[in-house]
Order: C-alpha cells, then sequence, then structure tokens
C-alpha cells in the first residue's frame, strides 16, 4: 500500500482522525430538559440553549412553564470545577497589578452579557502571581489574548488532550 493506507471509520468518536476525542461536559442538562429556569443567575434553557432575557424569566418564574434548576456555569463555579486557568505572572505585573486585574473582571463581565457559559470562577493570588480560574476553556484564552493585546509579554497556552481544559500562562 505504501505511504497512503486506506482506513476505515470504526464509528467511534475520534477514532477517525487519530485523536483522543472530546469528553462530554457531565454540568450539560439531560435531555429533554427543556424550558428550564436558573434559580441563581436567572438564565433560560429553551432549545438546547442556555440565554439571558429578564423579561420572560421574570413571566416564567415560579409557574408550570418552566422547571427551576441550577444551569451547569452556576453548578460549575458551586463546584469550583474550573476548564480554564489563566496565571499572570512577572515584575510588570506586580507593578500594573490592580490596572491588569480590572481589565481582566471588566472583559470578563462585558463576555459574560453575551454567553451564559463564560464566567470567572474565582481569582486566587499566590504569592507574586495570580491565578484566574474560569468556566471555560476559551474564556481563559480570550483573557489570555486580551491582556496579550493591551500589554504584550508572553503568552503560552497548554491543552489537555483528554478533557475540555486549558491552562495560559503570561507573563511580562
Amino acid at each position: 500500500m505504501g505511504r497512503y493506507q486506506e482506513r476505515k471509520w470504526s464509528g467511534e468518536k475520534g477514532k477517525k482522525f487519530g485523536h483522543a476525542g472530546r469528553t462530554e461536559d457531565p454540568y450539560q442538562p439531560a435531555e429533554g430538559q427543556e424550558a428550564s429556569l436558573c434559580t441563581s443567575c436567572r438564565a433560560l434553557y429553551q432549545n438546547k440553549r442556555w440565554f439571558f432575557d429578564e423579561k420572560m424569566a421574570a413571566r416564567l418564574a415560579g409557574t408550570d412553564q418552566v422547571r427551576e434548576v441550577i444551569c451547569p456555569t452556576c453548578r460549575k463555579i458551586r463546584d469550583r470545577y474550573p476548564e480554564g486557568v489563566l496565571t499572570l505572572s512577572g515584575e510588570f505585573f506586580n507593578e500594573r497589578r490592580e490596572e491588569i486585574l480590572g481589565l481582566i473582571e471588566k472583559e470578563a463581565a462585558k463576555v459574560a452579557n453575551r454567553s451564559v457559559a463564560d464566567r470567572i470562577i474565582q481569582i486566587l493570588p499566590e504569592g507574586d502571581k495570580v491565578v484566574v480560574e474560569t468556566t471555560t476553556e476559551k474564556l481563559a484564552q480570550h483573557l489570555g489574548r486580551t491582556i496579550y493585546r493591551a500589554y504584550k509579554g508572553d503568552l503560552d497556552f497548554r491543552w489537555s488532550e483528554m478533557n475540555r481544559f486549558v491552562r495560559v500562562y503570561w507573563r511580562r
């Protein structure tokens, strides 16, 4: 056969191209859980997606039309289950710590208004560096790129192979 071998697809997810595939998110709602309202953040679940709509949430709260649950993002925050970790370090960071953390919080709030799933779990100071835990890997990447665009420095991404998890390191 030589250089190119004919491969048959086994039907298993991720096996066709030789990579491990993604694991399913244990926090996603079960099938058939339509019309739900988060009791914590007031997000609505409809048509297989979570979204914010204050008027509709106020109208539907306490009625039989929706199930009152805790959304996956609020459960991740409660369980301290990060899918992204951003680590900020360096002399430049220590000189402008408050300014950079303010930018992170402002950008995270802007993203959280658009997307229910993207939120900061906690910001932990660890000596001369700060660790920001996020509910999604995309938010950690976005915050790292935002800091890089504003202040330059060194930006490094490290993804885990099997899980949906990323570590982002920024230093200057």
